[in-house]
């Protein structure tokens, strides 16, 4: 064993999912706090997730490691990741420097909310460790129970707070910023959804979606989508609770155009949408009215798009998009469970 760990400090793994947004949140009333300015509603997946290893170490730095590149806090202690350890160690109200390894089963920065499921799995591991946690309830005893974990998480990145609960997902703006609250509305056995993700491109986006946030505000869209959330909101959690899908596809597309159109006409403009993308978004439509595709697409801050469907469904649309689109790849996930951890380093049968 490496000097530097200690050895009275077992390592610890957690593996959090990403979601995908029904209701998306866009802009922010305080970027420091994390306040968005809507409510978002979203569904947890299962087969795209980040594995995070935290483990104490002996020196008087914390490294983290991904994609086989290492950095330190000695060198860049401005990095989105120790910065975020800092909450978390604030918050316990504990010390002790941490290395981090972290790995995803699915691309970065392309639209596929790698930053959710990081920070989550991130925020996770890092509270276990410092613990010393076995369990959830060992977090709690710590004050870091799951919706506290979420909120620490959401400091990170704001959809991260969504990945600490499985199934169905509200993330409520409240009146103020700290009148947020991060809610299950239904459980991952409520409804049978699949979210087939065709990865159109790979690439890592020029514009984060933190940037975009800021430029939301001066779409003069903006007022008009703000105003009719509250609504949308409601007809989603209708459809959720009915388990209509058509219903809910019908709002999941409205909503994804809405968002990006606010994008397209901010200050400045931002435009995710690749020439393959508006393609494949007709092409959908096109299958559907043709009673081929029996799915509906939503789009997340990138090019590329997920199609929800019923799960019985997803392996025949799986083969349609493939037959058609043979230069994408795509990821068939379904609704999740949420995150976990445990003791040890990553082993295949935990994935």
């Amino acid at each position: 064993m490496s000097e530097r760990f200690n050895p009275t400090s077992p390592a610890i793994t957690a593996i959090a999912p990403s979601n995908i947004a029904f209701v998306k949140y866009w802009g922010k009333r305080d970027v420091e706090k994390q306040w968005p300015a809507n409510d978002s509603v979203s569904m947890t997946l299962s087969a795209s997730k980040t594995i995070t290893t935290a483990r104490r170490n002996l020196t008087a730095f914390d490294s983290f490691q991904m994609n086989g590149m290492t950095v330190t806090s000695k060198d860049l202690p401005e990095h989105k990741v120790f910065r975020h350890l800092n909450r978390v160690r604030d918050h316990l109200k504990l010390s002790g420097h941490l290395d981090l390894k972290s790995s995803n089963t699915f691309p970065m920065g392309c639209g596929i909310a790698s930053s959710a499921s990081g920070f989550a799995a991130l925020t996770l591991a890092s509270a276990a460790v410092l613990t010393d946690a076995q369990s959830w309830e060992d977090l709690a005893a710590y004050g870091a129970n799951r919706e506290t974990l979420a909120h620490l998480a959401r400091l990170g990145s704001g959809s991260a707070c969504r990945s600490f609960f499985g199934g169905f997902t509200r993330w409520s703006a409240g009146a103020s910023p700290d009148m947020q609250k991060i809610t299950q509305d239904f459980t991952p056995q409520h409804w049978n959804l699949a979210d087939i993700i065709v990865v159109l491109s790979a690439e890592e986006k020029l514009v984060s979606s933190s940037q975009a946030h800021l430029a939301a505000w001066g779409s003069p869209f903006f007022p008009a989508r703000l105003a009719g959330l509250d609504h949308r909101l409601k007809l989603v959690h209708q459809a959720i609770k009915s388990r209509d899908l058509e219903a809910l596809g019908s709002e999941l597309e409205s909503d994804a155009i809405e968002m990006h159109s606010v994008a397209m006409t901010g200050s400045p403009q931002v435009n995710y949408f690749s020439p393959a993308t508006t393609k494949f978004l007709a092409w959908v439509r096109t299958q559907r009215n043709l009673g081929e595709l029996p799915a509906w697409f939503t789009i997340d801050a990138g090019p590329n798009v997920h199609l929800i469907c019923d799960a019985k469904h997803a392996e025949a649309i799986v083969r349609l998009v493939k037959n058609a689109w043979s230069k994408a790849s795509v990821i068939i996930d379904c609704v999740g469970e949420g995150p976990r951890f445990f003791r040890g380093e990553m082993e295949k049968d935990h994935v």
